[in-house]
């Protein structure tokens, strides 16, 4: 019976091992050509202000030079003194100005703190070229010297809306004497 036990699993040996070979040299499917990769094919190229060039370097300096007129239309030139002062804490000899050199009027907002939350003055528009040296903020400050944050927008008005092209903010000194 024992002899009989190790012939049955031999011949089970065999035939699995034939069984694993044969399969092995069986002829296989050939491979499935591999799927094009996506986005194969994509050239790169450089984009400004909406417009894309590939491989062309005339397309992306004219583009560069529109970017570059854009820019200069929206550039905001600051005219300010950096200080202010005031003997009552509210009316302060200043200049702050709209300088000729801007193309939009601007508008200017003076805040006691440096996230915009505190407005302590906003001006009407000025057009470019005019400027104030005297100001009264909506309420007064205590002596001593305060750093306040100035907000310069430029704003163009036409007959049906008015447009922000840029805004910037500087901090100025504004000391309040004892």
């Amino acid at each position: 019976m024992k002899l009989m036990k190790s012939r049955i699993w031999a011949a089970s040996l065999a035939v699995a091992l034939a069984l694993s070979v044969l399969s092995g040299c069986a002829k296989r499917e050939p491979e499935p050509e591999p799927e094009p990769v996506k986005g194969a094919g994509i050239q790169v190229g450089y984009a400004t202000e909406g417009i894309t060039a590939v491989e062309d370097p005339e397309a992306m300096s004219k583009a560069l030079d529109e970017a570059y007129e854009k820019m200069q239309e929206d550039r905001i030139t600051l005219s300010y003194r950096n200080d202010a002062f005031s003997d009552d804490g509210q009316n302060f000899s200043c200049y702050i100005a709209n300088s000729e050199d801007n193309k939009y009027d601007m508008f200017i907002g003076i805040y006691a703190d440096m996230e915009l939350t505190d407005l302590l003055y906003l001006s009407q528009l000025l057009r470019p070229g005019t400027a104030f040296e005297t100001i009264t903020l909506d309420r007064a400050l205590e002596p001593g010297k305060h750093q306040v944050c100035v907000v310069f927008t430029t704003v163009e008005t036409t007959e049906t809306e008015q447009v922000i092209h840029g805004e910037t903010a500087v901090t100025m000194n504004f000391t309040v004497n004892a």
